[in-house]
């Protein structure tokens, strides 16, 4: 198919990085439809940015399945406070993969160098979510992470797409 019109390449400018640390899948419920659900619940973290910081509160989770491929799918929901003391519900899908690899590299810590960190595809898409008016614009923002298992947590980098 042609286009007529020229459309815009991506753009992305840095949002924030947050770092979300979680228990052990509490909940093993089993195969189900979409694969092995397991869920884990977060116990708190960090927020830094220039435009957000402050922290990730000890709620939420992660809902995530694992298929026969070992693609593990993100269904997360977090509740960030930030450093004057707006709540911001973020939720976001995303993909994680090979999880052997995955398991590898959480083993000794998380991943150590670009090259280790290229072997691993760890996505998201975050909405964001707040009446607080000094951050209503992250209603009407898409975004993408980009993450990183490292133990008991996980690191994101967030970029909004412009």
């Amino acid at each position: 198919m042609t286009r007529n019109i020229p459309m815009l390449e991506p753009r992305f400018a840095y949002l924030c990085s947050y770092r979300a640390e979680f228990t052990e899948p509490q909940q093993m419920v089993g195969r189900g439809h979409f694969g092995t659900r397991m869920i884990a619940a977060l116990t708190g973290g960090t927020l830094t940015g220039e435009r957000l910081s402050g922290r990730v509160m000890p709620s939420g989770g992660d809902w995530a399945t694992i298929d026969d491929r070992g693609v593990l799918r993100l269904d997360a929901r977090v509740t960030l406070e930030t450093h004057d003391g707006a709540l911001i519900y973020v939720s976001y899908r995303g993909v994680l993969r090979p999880m052997e690899k995955v398991r590898e590299f959480t083993r000794r810590g998380g991943p150590k160098t670009a090259e280790e960190h290229g072997q691993v595809y760890f996505r998201t898409a975050p909405v964001f979510e707040t009446g607080h008016p000094d951050y209503q614009w992250l209603n009407d923002i898409v975004t993408v992470g980009i993450g990183a298992s490292v133990g008991g947590a996980v690191e994101y980098d967030v970029y909004e797409l412009l």
